[in-house]
């Protein structure tokens, strides 16, 4: 399936996407911060440099590669999608309309198969609906 987690950004395309955008909008910043001679963590990373601009940078590289038709989109790719704009506003970025209500979609609409993490993935994608409706509320 590609995730290795239950955060809907736990999985390949979404990782790949933010790890590009933060490259493309901080360059070797961001790569000396990611050196593993460097004692932050990539949540510490993360923190310090997201902004509007890595949000948007990540869901044009993620777009790049899922495409901008999203009616052919499969489930990993919405999910991906979703989890670029849950990790951003974790990160506390102002999220745009059009990216919140996309990302409140993809989510609500999900019907992925999670085997025996299916509860702790459910309660993860509430936890995460939460958090961006609370911050397109906000």
């Amino acid at each position: 399936m590609g995730c290795w987690g239950i955060k809907s950004y736990d999985n390949d395309d979404a990782h790949e996407a933010l790890d590009r955008g933060f490259e493309r909008v901080h360059g070797e910043v961001y790569d000396d911060l990611m050196d593993d001679r460097n004692p932050l963590t990539l949540e510490q990373v993360q923190r310090k440099l997201a902004s509007p601009e890595t949000l948007a940078a990540a869901l044009d590289l993620f777009l790049d590669e899922a495409g901008s038709d999203r009616g052919l989109w499969d489930d990993l790719d919405r999910l991906g999608y979703a989890g670029i704009v849950v990790r951003h506003a974790e990160l506390d970025v102002p999220i745009p309309a059009e990216a919140m209500a996309s990302a409140i979609q993809f989510l609500e609409a999900e019907d992925m198969d999670w085997g025996e993490d299916a509860t702790k993935r459910g309660l993860r994608r509430e936890k995460e609906l939460a958090l961006l409706r609370r911050s397109a509320a906000g």
